[in-house]
C-alpha cells in the first residue's frame, strides 16, 4: 500500500512539473494594423545576471513597418536551464510578424482621378 501511494504521488509531481514548466504569451495590434503580412521570425534570447543583462531581438524583415505580433515562449528545456543557473542565465523564444504597409497620404491621392481644366 505504502509504494503504491509514493508512486501516485511521484507521478502527480512529475505531471504538474512538466506541465507547470510552458509558457506562452501572445501581444498582438488591434485592426488593420495587427494584419500580419509577413511569416513569423524569430530566435532565442537571453536575460542574464537576473534580468541585468538582456539582448534584444534583431528585426531586420519589417522593412520599416510596424510590428503585428510578438510571441514569447518558453519550454521545460528553457526551465531547467533557468533553475540550474538558480537564474543567472534565462533562454526564452521570441517570435514576430511585420504588419501590412500603411498607405501614405500621396498613393491614395494617386488613386483618384485628376481634374479636368474647364476649357
Amino acid at each position: 500500500m505504502q509504494s503504491m501511494f509514493g508512486s501516485w504521488r511521484l507521478a502527480t509531481v512529475l505531471c504538474l512539473t512538466l506541465a507547470s514548466a510552458c509558457a506562452h504569451y501572445r501581444v498582438q495590434a488591434p485592426g488593420h494594423a495587427g494584419a500580419p503580412a509577413t511569416e513569423p521570425e524569430g530566435e532565442v534570447l537571453w536575460s542574464l545576471a537576473w534580468g541585468l543583462v538582456q539582448e534584444r531581438p534583431r528585426v531586420d524583415n519589417c522593412q520599416g513597418q510596424a510590428l503585428a505580433e510578438v510571441t514569447q515562449s518558453t519550454n521545460l528545456g528553457f526551465a531547467l536551464i533557468s533553475v540550474v543557473t538558480l537564474g543567472i542565465a534565462m533562454p526564452q523564444q521570441v517570435t514576430w510578424r511585420c504588419a501590412k504597409a500603411q498607405p501614405s497620404p500621396g498613393e491614395l491621392g494617386s488613386l483618384t482621378s485628376t481634374p479636368v481644366e474647364a476649357n
